[in-house]
């Protein structure tokens, strides 16, 4: 491919400081920024991303951050149809949401069994025309990646979230990449290192969403840092996996996690020592 020269202009300061792009969801995403919502398998990640949808169909505040209404677009490559829809039915039926207001608020494409590229991601945001959608949904990113790349490949990751750069650039909306932790207990890690594979899944993201089990049973830590907001999120959230929804709980202490027993030949092997 023929090198091309950037395109270099000076650097114009405005008078008073500038406006940033429009936030989706205060503190955590913005248009045109693409956002990692990460937690280990079975702990109810998707069923927060659709508590998260229903604010947004709803305009109402979600787990203590304002949302600014809007259409979203989710694209899930995990579930059956059935599935999803009876999932999305109890969240939205326990939030007392119409169905008239989900119909106009919420498209989704159900791509289970075929492989779900970028490619058609973007033919897709393209045709929908520009700020259609305030927020995309991917649930979930390992399977959006290209054949033969790989999940722990630096240079594969990065050509990855450039493509979702442009995406969300060429949509103005944000998108939301649900995504699996790495196995084993997450405390004592830093937040960017609690995403499965490279290092640029998380350098790469204007955002970086991680949940982590609580001791409280049934509760969750949330840890957010992001690029466009100033400073972070560190909070407990009380998840009512039942019916679904979720709150925040400030009596609890973020901090204390819920860390997993070693196995009990470890424990005995210790002992002995």
């Amino acid at each position: 491919m023929e090198a091309r020269k950037f395109s270099v202009e000076p650097l114009r300061l405005p008078a008073e400081e500038p406006r940033l792009r429009s936030p989706v969801v205060e503190g955590i995403v913005r248009r045109g920024e693409v956002c990692n919502w990460i937690a280990a398998p079975k702990t109810g990640k998707t069923w927060l991303v659709y508590t998260l949808m229903a604010s947004m169909i709803s305009a109402r505040p979600w787990a203590g951050h304002q949302v600014t209404p809007g259409k979203v677009l989710l694209i899930d490559n995990e579930l059956h149809p059935e599935t999803g829809v009876a999932r999305l039915w109890r969240v939205f039926h326990q939030a007392r949401i119409p169905s008239e207001a989900v119909e106009t608020h919420l498209d989704v494409a159900w791509v289970r069994g075929r492989r779900g590229r970028l490619e058609d991601l973007e033919a897709t945001i393209r045709a929908a025309g520009r700020a259609k959608y305030s927020m995309v949904v991917l649930d979930a990113l390992y399977r959006f990646l290209p054949e033969g790349a790989e999940e722990n490949n630096n240079a594969d990751m990065t050509a990855v979230y450039n493509h979702l750069d442009a995406i969300a650039e060429a949509g103005d909306c944000a998108i939301l990449c649900v995504h699996h932790a790495t196995k084993g207990g997450q405390a004592g890690k830093d937040t960017m290192d609690v995403g499965a594979g490279a290092g640029a899944i998380g350098r790469a993201a204007d955002g970086h969403v991680v949940f982590l089990r609580h001791r409280e049973d049934g509760c969750v830590t949330m840890r957010a840092k992001t690029r466009s907001f100033r400073g972070g999120v560190d909070k407990v959230l009380e998840v009512d996996w039942q019916h679904p929804r979720v709150w925040e709980r400030n009596d609890l202490k973020p901090d204390d996690l819920w860390i997993p027993e070693p196995p009990k030949g470890k424990r005995a092997s210790k002992a002995s020592d």
